[in-house]
């Protein structure tokens, strides 16, 4: 071999070994990990904000939402949470500063498969329009948004509809949660669950829409990604709440701004001495709140701090958690707006919407239902149902002495509401041998005025005799007021429960005004009344007809008769109820012939639902109508909002104004 030979081969020598050193060189600058960009850093970096949807327009920044940035932050793919449970109050930003960066990181940064649940079809609708749409397109990523299809090239938009998005790795799919089925074959890695409260509770044979929601996230075991967001509602019902309890249960604490003590923010507390701290403010001699007077009391040193002040503390803040979670990789916080930045809800408006439903002269609740909804949307918190079997000697003390059956006392309502009887609605309960007809009156608060109450006897399944003095009586009947007013009966419910051929067959001599409706004890998302399907309504040859919400309405009557005080010379709490003085005892004891009781899974001894149950051979007619009676005032003024005011849902304030304006009631001169 020549010497040039040899000194090939030592100088091909000398460069693989070079090579390899190399290579080992490159190697060793490798981690073992990756890293990603968070989300936080990746929304502050791309996300911009119109200013029809939110005060802070502009682009977007955590340093205003610090309490977001942790919880958006463990939905990256470098943090090991599988599931999140943000139980929050109304009105916070949550969708703005956690749900939907989450689902833009996911189309634009690591593209993956997603599903969006919200309440229902329409809350879907218009999330999509005024929200998703708009940060796909702010952001600057609508050119990712066709089908990735090749089999289908013909429009660039086919990957791109109303509830669903596809993008390059991944797509999006949105469902309502009353519509679980159309998810049902499907598989995902990330779930976004909007206001899960809302969503049917029960599936027949297949549990929880939850549970079926994230059992479809069954196949990425340690990859899936939950987050669950939603305002809580009833304590015993809330999905988010048993969930929120199943996790770390994390509380937000910041720093008193005099003393630096960290504390948790909440509505009233109190010392281990029995003294409150928390939101504080000042009344006038009228028991008016003094807004200037609103401030926050430390639970250390006493001091006060006001709204403006949360704009240097929330910074300071940190997330805690009270309790270790059931489930591994799984964490749950609670949130309410008291914690909102400067420019939202502020705690002086959180005073003025305790006023509305707290009285402050006797310290007691004065409307359950907006204390309801206070204690959900503004304290983030469940509601405790504290109905309970009425009392015959309660519900005795709402006679009313002076008001006798078949009159509408107008000047006695003006005189304890504020308002006459606007309106007049009716309804029936169906019985073998009696039509039990149920008249109430309404005020302008809801105050409900029972004008009769009476069988008409004969024998239901005859479709004349019974059903026939029933008809005249819709038709003929004027009720007078002692003011000159007169009235119509605007709306009749029948109950369809039983003998529904008899009721169907009624309801059609009708075109509209009278309806039939069947009591059901639970509804899906709380509503008060529910249309039937449209294939049952073309079989029963009926235009509309209701499931009503018999728990829900009982819960209230019940409330209303065993807790609302009043005293004379005051006007009236809302749907105060009031009853003719000539009314026998054995009408009120039609109240007390339910007990309300809990329902278990015999299996699992879980919690279901809770349910009125009646008593055996105990008459419950006047409990029953009464339930109608409420159901068909709102279905009658939904249906006003909706049709003469253009309106898009049930607005009371509006509907009282309508009725104020005398459009229920005529004067005796015509």
């Amino acid at each position: 071999m020549s010497e040039l030979a040899v000194l090939d081969r030592s100088r091909a020598a000398d460069y693989l070994i070079g090579d390899i050193d190399f290579l080992i060189e490159q190697f060793s600058k490798l981690t073992d990990s990756k890293k990603f960009e968070k989300i936080s850093e990746f929304t502050e970096r791309v996300r911009h904000l119109p200013p029809e949807l939110t005060p802070f327009p502009g682009k977007f920044s955590y340093d205003r939402f610090p309490y977001f940035r942790k919880i958006v932050d463990m939905m990256g793919p470098d943090d090991p949470t599988e599931e999140v449970v943000f139980l929050k109050g109304a009105q916070e930003g949550f969708s703005t500063g956690v749900l939907e960066p989450v689902i833009l990181y996911r189309i634009m940064c690591r593209p993956a498969p997603q599903a969006f649940i919200t309440a229902s079809t329409g809350l879907l609708k218009a999330s999509v329009q005024t929200k998703i749409e708009r940060m796909i397109d702010m952001a600057g990523a609508r050119h990712l948004i066709f089908s990735q299809s090749k089999k289908n090239v013909r429009s660039r938009e086919s990957g791109d509809t109303g509830i669903s998005k596809e993008y390059p790795g991944g797509y999006l799919h949105m469902f309502g949660g009353k519509a679980p089925d159309r998810f049902r074959g499907m598989a995902y890695p990330n779930v976004n669950c909007d206001e899960a409260d809302a969503y049917p509770k029960n599936i027949k044979g297949e549990g929880s829409v939850f549970d079926l929601i994230r059992n479809r996230t069954n196949s990425f075991p340690g990859k899936r990604k939950v987050l669950v967001g939603s305002t809580p509602l009833e304590e015993q019902n809330s999905l988010t709440y048993q969930r929120f309890l199943m996790g770390d249960q994390q509380k937000y604490y910041v720093p008193c701004k005099h003393c630096g003590h960290m504390q948790e923010l909440v509505w009233h507390g109190k010392r281990e001495d029995g003294s409150e701290y928390g939101i504080v403010f000042k009344w006038d001699g009228e028991f008016n709140p003094i807004i200037e007077s609103v401030g926050y009391e430390c639970i250390h040193c006493r001091r006060i701090m006001k709204n403006y002040d949360k704009a240097a503390i929330m910074s300071l803040g940190e997330w805690r958690p009270t309790a270790k979670s059931k489930l591994p990789n799984m964490h749950s916080f609670h949130h309410s707006p008291l914690y909102n930045p400067p420019g939202m809800f502020s705690w002086e408006d959180a005073v003025l919407r305790w006023c509305e439903c707290w009285d402050l002269e006797h310290n007691r609740v004065k409307d359950k239902e907006k204390y309801r909804v206070f204690r959900n949307t503004v304290q983030g918190l469940p509601f405790r149902n504290t109905g309970e079997q009425v009392r015959f000697e309660k519900a005795m003390l709402h006679r009313r002495f002076g008001f006798a059956k078949g009159m509408v006392p107008n000047k006695m309502a003006v005189k304890d509401t504020g308002s006459p009887i606007l309106i007049i609605d009716a309804t029936v309960d169906v019985q073998k041998h009696n039509l039990f007809v149920d008249v109430k009156g309404y005020c302008e608060n809801g105050s409900t005025w029972t004008l009769d109450f009476f069988p008409i006897d004969g024998d239901t399944e005859d479709f004349g005799g019974p059903w026939n003095e029933l008809g005249k009586y819709f038709e003929e009947k004027i009720f007078y007021g002692d003011d000159g007013k007169c009235y119509r009966i605007a709306i009749m419910l029948i109950d369809s429960g039983r003998y529904t051929d008899y009721v169907y067959a009624f309801c059609q001599r009708y075109s509209a005004g009278v309806w039939a409706c069947k009591g059901s004890a639970y509804l899906a998302g709380g509503e008060t009344y529910k249309l039937f399907n449209k294939s049952t309504l073309d079989r029963i040859n009926l235009p509309l007809a209701y499931h009503i919400n018999t728990t829900k309405l009982k819960d209230r009557i019940a409330r209303s008769l065993n807790f609302l005080q009043w005293n004379e010379g005051e006007y009236q709490p809302s749907w105060y109820p009031n009853f003719p003085e000539d009314f026998r005892d054995d009408y009120f004891k039609m109240f007390e012939a339910e007990n309300r009781v809990d329902i278990y899974d015999k299996a699992t001894e879980k919690y279901i639902r809770t349910e009125w149950r009646q008593q055996h051979n105990a008459p419950n007619h006047a409990f029953d109508t009464y339930v109608y009676n409420l159901a068909a005032l709102e279905i009658f003024a939904d249906d006003i909002c909706r049709n003469n005011l253009e309106i898009p849902g049930l607005d009371w304030t509006a509907f009282w104004r309508f009725a104020k304006a005398g459009n229920f009631y005529f004067s005796q001169e015509k």
